[in-house]
């Protein structure tokens, strides 16, 4: 299920609809104009495509226990995107 698709029906109990809720309402609640969209994936968009290829294949993995500082996760996420 898609997050929008969750949030519109407001299924409080999934986690991550509480916490878009509340992100939402605190940032809404600061001024932020807050905007929604969905973007489908199978639309000829190319990195779309490759996020889809990469998430369906990404399930069949194991769990590993390694442990990454949150500080380099976009850096190791970025390098990876542009090494692929």
């Amino acid at each position: 299920m898609s997050s929008l698709e969750a949030i519109s029906g407001f299924k409080l109990e999934i986690d991550i609809v509480q916490n878009i809720i509340k992100d939402y309402t605190h940032l809404a609640n600061s001024g932020k104009a807050i905007i929604l969209c969905w973007i489908p994936i199978h639309v000829n968009i190319r990195g779309n495509e490759m996020a889809n290829t990469a998430a369906k294949s990404a399930v069949s993995l194991p769990i590993t226990n390694m442990k990454l500082p949150v500080r380099e996760l976009i850096p190791c996420v970025c390098k990876f995107c542009i090494d692929v």
